[in-house]
């Protein structure tokens, strides 16, 4: 019967190598940009943009970034609170299709239920999905245009508190 190389615990040792790094000598992660890190999106389309309005170029940025997001998350919010009504629709969508199908036996009974379905779906779905993505862009402009910038000083308008941690 073949034992393992690592010792166990009951034994009262190290389960680990020894040679592993201390943890003070590992890279700490932090969630402040650098100017050496990448930016996370390119934001060069968004920069262009911001060139043609008269605003502040960085609050442009801001308030442009935040509407996207918020607008990305109104629709998927939207989209799920509408699925009941559009799983109903496209039921129905596909019965419709089941019966405007028959004349076209056999492919009829198959593509007409899809189509159907896809139809009554996208009826209830799409508008929902436009609407929350609406609400969540105003709400999105709204936080972007209201959000205190950082300042060359590392403090925020106004504040006295710095933007970035010290470690």
């Amino acid at each position: 019967m073949a034992t393992a190389d690592w010792p166990s615990h009951e034994q009262g040792q190290n389960p680990f190598p020894a040679d592993l790094p201390a943890a003070d000598s590992l890279p700490r992660l932090t969630l402040v940009d650098t100017p050496d890190s990448p930016p996370a999106v390119d934001q060069r389309p968004i920069q262009a943009f911001c060139e043609y309005v008269p605003v502040d170029p960085r609050r442009c940025t801001v308030t442009a970034v935040d509407a996207a997001v918020g607008a990305a998350i109104g629709a998927g919010i939207a989209a799920g609170v509408s699925a009941p009504v559009a799983i109903a629709a496209a039921m129905v969508g596909a019965g419709a299709g089941f019966v405007a199908g028959i004349p076209f036996l056999p492919t009829g009974l198959v593509v007409g239920p899809l189509l159907g379905a896809a139809v009554g779906l996208a009826v209830v779905a799409g508008p929902a999905a436009v609407l929350g993505g609406a609400l969540g862009a105003s709400i999105g402009m709204i936080v972007g245009i209201t959000t205190p910038l950082p300042q060359e000083d590392g403090l925020t308008d106004g504040s006295a508190v710095p933007t970035a941690s010290p470690n």
